[in-house]
């Protein structure tokens, strides 16, 4: 895979990150479909940085890596807020840890089990009402399911999914009719 299946696998995933709708979007890659995955990225990452968005590496493999791509200013606004730092203690994370340190917390959480500990939704720009949802019902009992599990606010959020499919949608679109990667993603503070 090259530089244009790349994009249209970022723009297919991470469109709403792209323009400003989410925070954050965590992508998972297999090295091998790409001719030089580390290489490729590395070419993304200063127009990706200069857009305010970051990459850092959860989960790295010698055939796949999991990355989160985010913008740094927007998810920290969202993980301060008090519901979210009430989730967050519960797993050992501290008001006195950047983002950078609670990125870190995560990834050691990541490695230690070994699969996705519950408070990643919020990484992820999960409503908190959800990730409470879904770590008292452990998965289950929910009202609707997405892009992640529903347990309140069901019609906003179905509203919310909708303009995600809408937007990765226009964005692939727009990729395809040879829009440049780099026009496309919006600068957001």
């Amino acid at each position: 895979m090259g530089r244009k299946g790349f994009e249209q696998l970022l723009g297919f995933h991470a469109a709403p990150l792209f323009v400003g709708i989410k925070a954050a979007c965590l992508l998972s890659f297999r090295r091998s479909a790409f001719e030089d995955f580390d290489a490729l990225l590395a070419e993304y990452e200063p127009c990706l940085n200069c857009k305010g968005i970051e990459v850092f590496r959860v989960v790295e493999g010698e055939e796949f890596v999991l990355l989160l791509f985010y913008r740094p200013a927007v998810l920290w606004r969202r993980l301060q807020d008090e519901a979210a730092w009430a989730v967050l203690a519960q797993y050992g994370y501290t008001r006195e840890s950047s983002l950078q340190g609670c990125l870190e917390h995560l990834q050691a959480r990541m490695r230690l089990q070994k699969s996705f500990p519950h408070e990643i939704g919020l990484f992820l720009d999960y409503p908190v009402e959800d990730v409470v949802g879904f770590i008292t019902y452990k998965g289950k009992n929910f009202c609707y399911s997405g892009y992640w599990k529903v347990y309140a606010n069901e019609q906003e959020t179905r509203a919310l999914f909708a303009r995600y499919a809408r937007c990765s949608e226009e964005f692939c679109s727009r990729l395809e009719k040879g829009c440049a990667f780099p026009d496309l993603v919006q600068a957001i503070s």
